[in-house]
């Protein structure tokens, strides 16, 4: 028992700042490439894979204080399976956000949204249509979508991560592409 408070604890704390490190050093072992022109990480993938570390350490505690209970009131704890349940859902968060990526590559554009654990593509040669969402206010670009009839990905933008925004204007330079703009409020 005390272990799961400690384990908790730890858990919670590190929630904070563990996110940054892991993420990156699993997703670099299981995706690196050195094909890959631009990985894209989003912030939502550090956020999930922390919610993921607090929700275990939740469990924990919840696991602890109703199996005192239980062993107070001299009853069988019945529990178990539910809160294994609980942290398989934990886990789950972790695998979720570490297979949350977009990345350009010489062929094409690909990505593997939130829900997923399989990945989208789209060969640069396939693509029929090119539009970016731009924000109405100021302007800025903040993602840009590759399509054709049967697929679409689409790639976060920000223009402070340079191979991305290379990527992208050299390959709708190369291709020719008219970019079509989606103008949105938010």
């Amino acid at each position: 028992m005390p272990y799961i408070v400690s384990t908790g604890l730890i858990l919670l704390v590190s929630s904070i700042f563990i996110p940054f490190p892991a993420v990156m050093f699993i997703q670099d072992m299981l995706f690196f490439s050195y094909d890959h022109l631009s990985f894209v990480r989003l912030t939502s993938t550090y956020f999930s894979f922390g919610v993921g570390m607090v929700w275990i350490a939740l469990v924990l505690f919840s696991f602890l204080l109703t199996k005192r209970h239980a062993e107070k009131k001299g009853k069988k704890y019945k529990l178990t399976a539910l809160h294994f349940a609980f942290l398989l859902f934990g886990f789950l968060m972790f695998v979720l956000s570490i297979y949350h990526y977009y990345y350009l590559d010489e062929n094409g554009a690909h990505s593997n949204s939130f829900w997923t654990v399989s990945e989208t593509s789209i060969a640069w040669t396939e693509v029929e249509e090119v539009s970016r969402v731009v924000k109405e206010d100021d302007y800025r670009v903040l993602s840009y979508t590759f399509k054709n009839d049967e697929k679409s990905v689409t790639i976060p933008y920000k223009t402070e991560d340079t191979d991305t925004a290379y990527t992208i204007k050299s390959v709708v330079e190369n291709y020719g592409w008219e970019v079509e703009d989606n103008f949105t409020a938010e």
